[in-house]
């Protein structure tokens, strides 16, 4: 189901469900491993969904969480769970960034010895060394250091910086600027269904987390997890309500909890220094019948670990493909993207040269 007629299927479900989705069920029903997760909530006990997603008018943004719209969720709880999803965000742009434009920059002369460093490329290497431990969200992306409110950054990132003695260019803070201001704004999600709803879900396994970057150890982890994951969603399909299985069924919600498990699997081994690791929970993570769009199943974050751990890899066009996916189009998309994009794409064409400074692009 496409990402609009699976957000189409939630506004649906809830109109159809009502309040008597458990009326007159009194029986306990099977265990599974899924016991305690949003999932089983949803599957045995309809009712409650319909609740939380009504509370507050806040349906719409509830169908934007859902979709992974992180920036169409509006206000309440569903804002404040995207707000979290976006601070992840921004900290891995910003770490893909701050490595592309720094790499950039320390491997100039070796690449194009006869060619001056750019002054902005200096001047942005600087810049970002300078404002690791800055109080203000940006020194330098907005005339106001003050603001804090990630939308009005945000609706200044649109277009690159135009410097009188720089020349044109793009913020590399600016992905730090919009974490630092999420942060800020950002509230513990409550500790009920509205604060894990399409989260991602704990369940026991028969292997342990690995904690090195053997790929092998990850891939068998990430096998024993699914595994965990299809047997429980199998009982709890058996043992739900017909509006339970409605709404596992339609809104995909298995796929979901895997698939942002998986990211935060993903985001962990990056933090770890397991950028092979991250990669690989990453890939298995996406859904791989539309690998180049944002979906319930595809998140910005999923593509942002994949550019991060491609890059930290060597696999600079492997990072860059996963970048152009937050590329905005039209209303929609990440503007802070389009700077990170510039430095992946800039590092990819230095890669490409040989030593007297021609590019070896085709």
């Amino acid at each position: 189901m496409t990402l609009r007629g699976r957000g189409l299927a939630l506004a649906v479900g809830i109109r159809a469900l009502g309040m008597s989705a458990l009326a007159g069920c009194t029986a306990s029903p099977p265990s599974t491993a899924l016991d305690g997760t949003w999932i089983a909530t949803v599957a045995r006990d309809p009712a409650t969904f319909t609740a939380v997603v009504d509370a507050d008018g806040a349906r719409e943004g509830w169908i934007a969480l859902h979709q992974n719209n992180w920036l169409a969720t509006g206000s309440g709880a569903p804002s404040q769970r995207a707000d979290a999803e976006l601070t992840v965000l921004e900290d891995l742009l910003d770490r893909t960034n701050t490595q592309a434009v720094r790499t950039l920059a320390e491997g100039w002369p070796a690449h194009a010895p006869d060619v001056p460093v750019p002054a902005w490329l200096t001047a942005s290497a600087q810049r970002l060394s300078r404002v690791e431990t800055a109080a203000t969200p940006s020194p330098f992306a907005v005339d106001s250091p003050e603001v804090t409110d990630p939308n009005a950054l945000r609706a200044a990132y649109t277009v690159p910086n135009d410097d009188p003695t720089l020349g044109t260019f793009w913020d590399p803070t600016r992905p730090r600027a919009l974490k630092r201001a999420y942060e800020a704004r950002a509230t513990p999600p409550p500790a009920d269904l509205a604060g894990a709803l399409f989260g991602p879900i704990s369940v026991a396994t028969s292997t342990s987390t690995p904690t090195t970057d053997d790929v092998g150890a990850c891939r068998a982890f990430g096998q024993a997890l699914n595994g965990v994951i299809d047997a429980g969603a199998e009982a709890l399909a058996a043992s739900a309500p017909p509006e339970g299985q409605a709404l596992l069924r339609e809104l995909g919600l298995v796929e979901v909890a895997r698939s942002r498990t998986l990211t935060g699997l993903a985001v962990t081994a990056l933090r770890a220094e397991r950028p092979t690791c991250a990669a690989w929970y990453a890939q298995q993570a996406l859904d791989h019948t539309a690998p180049r769009s944002i979906t319930p199943t595809n998140s910005p974050t999923v593509y942002a670990v994949i550019a991060a751990a491609n890059l930290q890899l060597g696999h600079v066009r492997e990072a860059l493909d996963a970048l152009n996916v937050l590329r905005p189009k039209g209303a929609d998309g990440y503007p802070e993207a389009l700077g990170v994009i510039e430095a992946v794409s800039d590092l990819a064409v230095q890669q490409g040269m040989d030593r007297n400074g021609a590019s070896g692009e085709n």
